[in-house]
C-alpha cells in the first residue's frame, strides 16, 4: 500500500511539474512574440523615416548649395548605415545617428528663408519629426518588453525553463549598447 501512495505522489508532482513547465514556456513564449510583434512596428517606423529622406535630401540640395554636402552627408551615410544594419543594436546606433543628422540639417535648414518657407521642407520636417517622436515611443516600448523579458529569464524558475526551451535574452534597442 505504501509503494502504491509513494508511486501516486511521484505522478502526481511529476503531472504538476510538467504542467508548470508548460505554462511558464508559455508565458515566455508569448512574452518574446510580443517583443516581435513590438519590433516589426519599430522597423516599420525605421523604414517609414527612411523612405521620406530621399525627398528631403533632394529638396535641400536645390537650396542648401553652398554648404549643402556637409549637412546632407551624414543623413546619407546615416541613412544607408541603418539601411545595412542587421542586429537590434547597430539599427539603434544609426538611428541615433540619423536623428542627429537630421536635427542638425532642420537647424541649418530653418536658418534659410527660401528653405524653410518651402512647404515640401516644411511638411517633410514635421512628418520626420513625428516619425522621430513615434520611433521614440515604441523603442522605449520594445525596450520595456525586452527588459521584462530578459528579467524573468534571469531568475528562476524562468532562467531554467528558458534554458530547457531555448530561449535566449533579447537585444535592447538602445544606441549605447551599440557602441560598446
Amino acid at each position: 500500500m505504501g509503494l502504491i501512495a509513494l508511486v501516486v505522489v511521484l505522478a502526481i508532482a511529476a503531472v504538476v511539474a510538467g504542467a508548470s513547465f508548460l505554462s511558464i514556456r508559455n508565458g515566455l513564449i508569448q512574452q518574446r512574440n510580443e517583443i516581435r510583434r513590438t519590433w516589426t512596428d519599430l522597423d516599420q517606423l525605421l523604414k517609414q523615416r527612411r523612405d521620406e529622406l530621399p525627398r528631403l535630401i533632394g529638396i535641400c540640395r536645390s537650396y542648401l548649395d553652398d554648404c549643402g554636402s556637409k549637412l546632407l552627408e551624414p543623413v546619407m551615410a546615416a541613412r544607408a548605415a541603418e539601411l545595412g544594419a542587421r542586429e537590434i543594436p547597430d539599427k539603434a546606433r544609426a538611428s541615433s545617428q540619423l536623428s542627429t543628422a537630421l536635427t542638425s540639417l532642420f537647424a541649418a535648414g530653418d536658418g534659410r528663408q527660401t528653405l524653410s518657407l518651402d512647404a515640401s521642407y516644411r511638411q517633410l520636417k514635421k512628418l520626420l519629426s513625428e516619425l522621430d517622436g513615434s520611433i521614440s515611443r515604441e523603442a522605449a516600448r520594445f525596450n520595456q518588453q525586452a527588459s521584462a523579458f530578459n528579467a524573468r529569464l534571469a531568475r528562476l524558475p524562468g532562467s531554467l525553463v528558458g534554458r530547457l526551451a531555448g530561449l535566449r535574452p533579447e537585444a535592447q534597442f538602445d544606441a549605447g549598447e551599440a557602441a560598446d
